[in-house]
């Protein structure tokens, strides 16, 4: 068929066979294309995926994956992408994830984190954040919850911290707040809480 020239690609002739009813889904195309080296990825197939139509938003083409037995977990499907080069931080990252309105805020991202098993206390999800370098003190940490609207002030901020376990008294909260600089002084924390409640 190519010798004649009626197709020039293994895309056409995909096509042509979707149309005859060869086969009736994108997901079977999708299979064959890669089965015979058009694609070499599961990436390309997921970029092509969407481009032409079957999948419309990161949430359903992640959904997709996961269906797929491509991953299994968010955390998962967070390194994937960052292996591809489709992201570089987890920061990146979740601003794509954003981005695409699979979630809005800060708060619900977490809260999808956790559901999927990535993480399961504020403290893992703190620590992570840390590591892959988005934030680098609990004070920008907090600032950073601060400015996405997951919390209004360090009174309720450190309220959520004592709920989810990460800490257990105030007195281990102040241990914690001054151990990563976020103050020098029981004064100064005090002072802060003050101010934080008005």
């Amino acid at each position: 068929m190519q010798s004649v020239g009626l197709i020039r690609t293994l895309e056409q002739c995909l096509n042509r066979m979707q149309t005859v009813g060869l086969i009736r889904t994108l997901e079977q195309c999708l299979n064959r294309m890669q089965t015979m080296g058009l694609i070499h990825t599961q990436e390309q197939c997921l970029n092509r995926m969407q481009t032409v139509g079957l999948i419309h938003t990161l949430e359903q083409c992640l959904n997709r994956m996961q269906t797929m037995g491509l991953i299994h977990t968010l955390e998962q499907c967070l390194n994937r992408m960052q292996t591809l080069g489709l992201t570089h931080t987890l920061e990146q990252c979740l601003n794509r994830i954003q981005t695409m309105g699979l979630i809005h805020t800060l708060e619900q991202c977490l809260n999808r984190m956790q559901t999927m098993g990535l993480i399961h206390t504020l403290e893992q999800c703190l620590n992570r954040m840390h590591t892959v370098g988005l934030i680098h003190t609990l004070e920008q940490c907090l600032n950073r919850m601060q400015t996405v609207g997951l919390i209004y002030t360090l009174e309720q901020c450190l309220n959520r911290m004592h709920t989810v376990g990460l800490i257990h008294t105030l007195e281990q909260c102040l241990n914690r707040m001054q151990t990563v600089g976020l103050i020098h002084t029981l004064e100064q924390c005090l002072n802060r809480m003050q101010t934080s409640t008005h």
